[in-house]
């Protein structure tokens, strides 16, 4: 006959039974999910059965999670005479809490955001460890987030089959930082400005401005934001920065690709006839020596600027030092304290004209001259009339180019200081090699009633030549009216 006594704990219940031949003990953990044995052989009795085993579990409740290697390595011990200590009989199912509330970003790819840094052409085994952005760019009204709420968890499982409820994970407290905005849906969160996501916790934003304190480096690497950037460093060669709203760099540029859809300012750039400069607005710097430019604005250097090829929409100004060597075409006009050199170093300059029209111009006569090879190799294979339509079509594109206007248009040089000989110069319609040295201040325009350059005294980039020029005009019919008697 078999005595058994049950001892209530704080820390859990055992379950203790003994008879003529062992004394067992059956202890259930304080949460319920583990039961262990303890197992004493003594003389002069049977070992533990199976059948009494099952029974004792079932006195002790214990119905889930019973491990039969376990029951099987008791039974073994209790065979052999063994004692058993702490042996796991019963293992529960833990509850499984749920999820806090969090905020999940939306991913680049679902954003459709291509990485412009990677050609699929290119070797796959080929790293650029220049590439190292951890963030992605968004427009004003891309989905970033969504707020998710608490899971509810997952029930548990005590060894006595009492289930254990879940604990629910706790709401988000969602903190909206600048340039964001929850969806009517109200889970939902847009950006309201372009930028890059910033989520830390539950507070989630947009940061239009991207500060880096240093250098563009490797530690940076190339750099593709949504907004302005600020670099208080360098940017060290081979690098590239783009940036759509604007880019200030306090520091000096090396031979690297600097883009933005705004205005561009830096400390200075050497460019070693590789950098290049890709402006939507206007461009300023302290020096700018061997750099590929295209500004939509003005381009404005403090120092010097030496051997560019500059395309602008805009004027450039190089304030104090000199502008020598390269091609500048520039629709706003040029002004420098010197131009050319003493060298006579290759400079060439043309004012008060659209690049951007010329090389469609470029592009029309390039379609006629291809057309008329055509027509002379195909010996008769194209229809005359159709060959006068098109060509006639390109001629007529060509003069709707020429004829456009712009309010920016000034085919003006002033050079305050010295104009070196060996310097081209294509004012307006009328292009000049310098053949004599001249000293400034003087502004350079054309002169359309006797051909040829107009030198006149230094005036500034905002009077138009064209103002100008139409004073001399009125000036001229005068005096030619006043010569004839005429009042």
């Amino acid at each position: 006959m078999s005595n058994n006594t049950v001892i209530g704990q704080k820390e859990g219940k055992k379950y203790e039974f003994k008879r003529l031949g062992f004394y067992i003990m059956l202890e259930i953990s304080a949460d319920g999910l583990v039961c262990e044995c303890t197992y004493e052989p003594s003389p002069n009795g049977a070992p533990l059965s199976h059948e009494e085993l099952v029974n004792y579990l079932a006195q002790a409740k214990v119905k889930e999670g019973v491990n039969d290697n376990a029951v099987g390595e008791l039974l073994a011990a209790a065979t052999s005479n063994t004692a058993v200590f702490g042996h796991p009989l019963a293992n529960g199912q833990p509850m499984v809490p749920g999820e806090d509330g969090r905020i999940a970003l939306v991913t680049p790819d679902a954003l459709g955001v291509a990485d412009d840094d990677q050609d699929e052409d290119e070797d796959d085994d080929k790293v650029d460890f220049r590439v190292v952005q951890s963030f992605h760019n968004v427009a004003k009204g891309d989905l970033i987030g969504q707020v998710l709420p608490p899971g509810e968890g997952v029930p548990g499982m005590k060894v006595t089959g009492i289930i254990i409820p879940p604990q629910p994970g706790a709401v988000l407290e969602l903190v909206l930082g600048q340039n964001v905005v929850l969806g009517e849906d109200g889970v939902s969160i847009y950006a309201d400005a372009d930028g890059r996501v910033f989520c830390r916790g539950g507070e989630i934003s947009v940061e239009d401005v991207y500060t880096i304190k240093g250098d563009v480096d490797f530690k940076v690497g190339n750099v593709l934001f949504n907004g302005f950037l600020d670099v208080s460093g360098d940017v060290l060669d081979g690098f590239s920065i783009n940036a759509s709203k604007g880019i200030k760099v306090r520091g000096n540029i090396g031979v690297c690709r600097v883009e933005s859809g705004g205005d561009i300012v830096l400390g200075g750039m050497n460019g070693q006839g590789k950098g290049e400069i890709v402006c939507g607005g206007c461009v300023s710097a302290n020096y700018i020596n061997d750099v590929i430019i295209e500004a939509a604005g003005d381009i404005a250097v403090d120092a010097e600027m030496r051997n560019c090829i500059i395309k602008t929409l805009g004027s450039v100004r190089v304030n104090k030092g000199g502008l020598s060597g390269g091609e500048i075409c520039a629709m706003g006009g040029v002004e420098a304290a010197t131009v050319g050199t003493v060298t006579s170093l290759r400079t060439m300059i043309v004012v008060g004209v659209n690049y951007r029209d010329q090389e469609e111009i470029n592009q029309l006569f390039n379609e006629m001259k291809q057309l008329i090879a055509g027509f002379n190799a195909g010996k008769g294979a194209m229809d005359k009339n159709a060959f006068g339509l098109k060509r006639a079509e390109i001629a007529n594109s060509i003069q709707e180019v020429r004829s456009r206007e712009y309010a920016g248009c000034n085919p003006k040089v002033n050079v305050k200081k010295k104009l070196f000989d060996g310097v081209n110069i294509t004012v307006g319609t009328i292009c000049e090699e310098i053949k004599e040295e001249r000293s400034g201040p003087i502004s350079i325009i054309e002169n359309t009633i006797e051909g040829g350059f107009r030198y006149i005294s230094l005036t500034d980039l905002a009077v138009r030549a064209q103002d100008i020029e139409r004073a001399y005009v009125q000036q001229n019919e005068f005096m030619l009216r006043k010569g004839k008697g005429v009042a």
